[in-house]
């Protein structure tokens, strides 16, 4: 018994010398760590941001096979681009900068649920595109404020055997990718 207290003794005492030492170098580098705090509380700044049309683009500019299709800002656009690609299974996608548009919301009057729909002729295409376009899509990355669509993308549906996801991470005090 004796033993168990002088080790409870022990411990404490090396975690109060533990304690004064921490409390030292804070005071000491006080100044410094208080200047560094605000880059920690820096908003995460993103230098790129852009459409899944665009992205979709660059890697058709560079040989990686994507689905044909095309960006509309009307209804009618939309129709066209549906006639012009000539399959029947096709999938309109609004073009909206956040995460979730396929379990999203369109607010009222539209009251469309999902920003990806799948459709199965032009009059459809035409048809759920007027409900996109001028309306605001609702995910749980707008929140309730949500994010306006002025563009949709619509292209060929395409039977994916896999699905591979790509992401590049960045060095941000060098700024370069590693």
């Amino acid at each position: 018994m004796a033993w168990c207290i002088q080790a409870e003794t022990a411990m404490a005492s090396y975690l109060l010398n533990g304690a004064r030492l921490v409390e030292k170098a804070v005071f000491k580098q006080g100044s410094r760590i208080l200047a560094a705090a605000p880059c920690f509380l820096e908003q995460q700044k993103r230098h790129l941001s852009i459409h899944e049309y665009l992205s979709m683009d660059l890697m058709r500019d560079v040989g990686i096979n994507v689905p044909r299709g095309g960006v509309a800002n009307t209804a009618e656009e939309a129709y066209q681009i549906a006639i012009d690609l000539e399959v029947e299974d096709l999938v309109v996608k609004a073009q909206v900068l956040a995460g979730g548009r396929g379990k999203g919301q369109f607010t009222p009057p539209s009251n469309l649920k999902g920003g990806v729909k799948i459709v199965y002729s032009p009059e459809e295409v035409k048809d759920i595109t007027a409900k996109m376009i001028g309306y605001k899509l609702v995910t749980k990355q707008t929140g309730e404020q949500g994010r306006i669509c002025n563009k949709v993308m619509v292209c060929e549906r395409r039977y994916t055997r896999r699905e591979y996801y790509f992401a590049i991470a960045m060095d941000r005090k060098f700024k370069v990718s590693v």
